[in-house]
């Protein structure tokens, strides 16, 4: 009884998702040679698009798409049908969903709602686009990006808030490619439709709403996993100032699952590292700074010059927010928070979300002086559809 109930309230959720939304193009396997792909249809009725033709999709049909040429090949039940510049597998109906999978087996197959389009780029390769509704996209990002660290709805409603802004404010990224995001991390990761009913229900609570600032703009809503305590301003991250990215003190991640960590390194490295950095050595106060790097006061910005953000991607450190200390022939180093603290704590939104505060609230306090607003998130789509249209003209 509980599975039919929650399976009823997903699907309840997913129909008022789509209803009177729009569509995105975001590209699946963007980062992936793809050359041959299954199509199943999973879940309602789908038909295919192909030349001037279509037909309807049957269950039980085995439906294969091939990059040959500069065209894609289309095989239904092992029978080639042709090759074609443009095929599409449209759905009918209000609640669809389907199966793409790589004939490579080291690729994972996926499963996504609406529509799926099928071209070739220009390395000859399968170019999937996912036709979707903005909702559910958003649902399948927050999932990508957050599930498995709570099952609190409250933060995946301010987290779908996060993912809607990115979203609108980098729609256009990939305008001349002729569709707005891909899947990869050079957009939001996105691996498909979401399952889970507290990330959808999440979505569904946050339908229209923008985080803004001030003035009523748009802001960019970074985030990361865990501040250590303390999130940094973007200009020592980024070199840019922002208003609503300030660093301030975070206890809500204080003792959470990734505000702790430590390194060791040989002695020998940690040295030679800066010594080829153009560092003296051999200074007495700088030999035992090294060893005695502290941060306890308060975050910093570099290292004798060099910028944190520099030494953690050179050591693969989880933050820059660390203190040193000799232990034998290594040096410890004893960190707090994970990525680049910038923005929202995901750890410390769903410590706020559990102790009861208000997504809004959650979003008031990562992002200096902004608050959230609803707007009509059709006419965003539309005007950027519009920009696609006339660039391929």
């Amino acid at each position: 009884m509980k599975l039919l109930k929650k399976l009823l309230l997903i699907a309840f959720i997913g129909f008022s998702l789509v209803s009177n939304a729009q569509k995105i193009n975001v590209r699946i396997y963007a980062a992936k040679p793809i050359k041959e792909v299954s199509f199943v249809s999973s879940f309602g009725r789908y038909k295919v698009k192909f030349g001037e033709n279509e037909t309807n999709i049957q269950k039980t049909d085995i439906i294969k798409l091939r990059a040959k040429d500069d065209k894609v090949e289309l095989l239904i039940n092992d029978s080639i049908i042709g090759k074609y510049k443009n095929i599409s597998f449209l759905s009918q109906g209000l609640m669809n969903f389907f199966l793409v999978r790589p004939s490579d087996s080291t690729i994972k197959e996926g499963r996504y709602d609406d529509n799926l389009m099928v071209s070739i780029d220009s390395k000859n390769r399968l170019k999937l686009i996912n036709n979707i509704e903005t909702e559910s996209y958003i649902a399948g990002v927050v999932q990508a990006e957050t599930w498995g660290a709570t099952k609190n709805v409250d933060f995946f409603k301010l987290q779908a808030i996060c993912v809607r802004n990115y979203l609108f404010m980098n729609i256009n990224k990939h305008i001349k490619q002729g569709y707005h995001m891909c899947d990869d991390v050079h957009c939001q990761a996105y691996k498909g439709r979401a399952n889970q009913v507290e990330v959808i229900q999440g979505a569904y609570n946050s339908k229209s709403e923008v985080i803004v600032d001030s003035a009523g703009n748009l802001i960019e809503t970074l985030f990361h996993s865990n501040s250590g305590g303390e999130t940094v301003n973007s200009e020592d991250v980024w070199s840019k100032p922002f208003s609503h990215l300030v660093g301030k003190k975070d206890s809500f991640s204080v003792g959470m699952k990734a505000y702790e960590w430590e390194k060791y390194i040989k002695l020998k490295d940690w040295r030679r590292y800066f010594k080829d950095k153009g560092v003296n050595i051999k200074d007495d106060s700088i030999k035992n700074e090294l060893i005695n790097f502290s941060q306890k006061e308060g975050r910093k910005k570099d290292m004798f010059g060099i910028p944190l953000v520099q030494i953690r991607k050179d050591f693969g450190l989880r933050s820059t927010f660390f203190d040193c200390q000799e232990w034998g022939s290594e040096v410890k180093l004893k960190g707090r928070g994970y990525g680049h603290g910038v923005g929202m704590s995901q750890e410390g939104a769903i410590n706020m979300c559990d102790q009861g505060f208000e997504y809004w609230q959650v979003i008031e306090f990562y992002f200096t002086g902004s608050k959230v607003k609803r707007i009509e998130t059709d006419k965003i789509i539309n005007n950027i559809n519009e920009l696609i249209i006339n660039d391929n003209k």
